[in-house]
């Protein structure tokens, strides 16, 4: 079994911001507390590979255009990479934590309906297609920025429109949950009439376990 060494986080608790530094490759991340968890502040883009011995190496730039790595909308995944490539301390968030999130954000801002846009607390400031409705703040640095997603057949769809991040609870085998974040944050899974399925590529938001 390959030895994976585990990755350097550097938190300040005055700031509840910080930095992760994945020491396989060497990328660095920012990180951020929200309630009581701790987030990645950006995409994931770890490029998995089987000489690395990573049991799953499906992942892709947006319009294989490496410009999108820069501008912090990270890789692009299949369900099962996605659920392979954390490094030791981290995992894919459950819906159990994407809700943990929600309902914090919720709380924290008197908010009660799904209409009540908690995703403008979310999105990042730039990037995303003017919307009249809403007015993105970034609230608490999460910086979700609409890095769209890929098809089977690698056709690149909503950048700027919709953020895709794949959950670790399983739907049906074919399409397992997934979560779309827009001005809401909503939840899909196999049985919803979704025509995503696990070899889609979406992003990855990592939570410290």
């Amino acid at each position: 079994m390959k030895l994976q060494l585990p990755p350097i986080l550097d938190f300040n608790d005055q700031t509840n911001t910080g930095t992760l530094f994945d020491v396989r490759d060497g990328q660095s991340y920012p990180v951020v507390k929200i309630g009581k968890q701790i987030w990645l502040a950006e995409n994931f883009r770890y490029l998995p590979s089987l000489e690395k011995g990573d049991p799953y190496c499906n992942s892709w730039v947006y319009n294989n255009d490496n410009s999108y790595l820069d501008k912090g909308y990270g890789r692009l995944y299949d369900w099962d990479t996605a659920n392979s490539i954390a490094p030791e301390g981290w995992k894919l968030p459950s819906n159990k934590d994407f809700q943990e999130l929600i309902d914090f954000i919720r709380k924290d801002n008197n908010l009660i309906t799904d209409e009540d846009k908690v995703g403008s607390y979310l999105k990042s400031i730039d990037g995303w297609e003017p919307c009249e409705e809403i007015v993105n703040n970034d609230k608490y640095g999460f910086n979700a920025k609409p890095a769209g997603n890929c098809t089977n057949v690698r056709d690149y769809k909503y950048n700027g429109y919709f953020s895709f991040f794949w959950s670790a609870t399983g739907g049906n085998y074919s399409c397992p949950r997934y979560l779309v974040l827009d001005n809401s944050f909503s939840d899909y899974d196999g049985n919803s009439g979704s025509s995503y399925k696990r070899y889609n590529g979406f992003s990855v938001r990592l939570v410290k376990d």
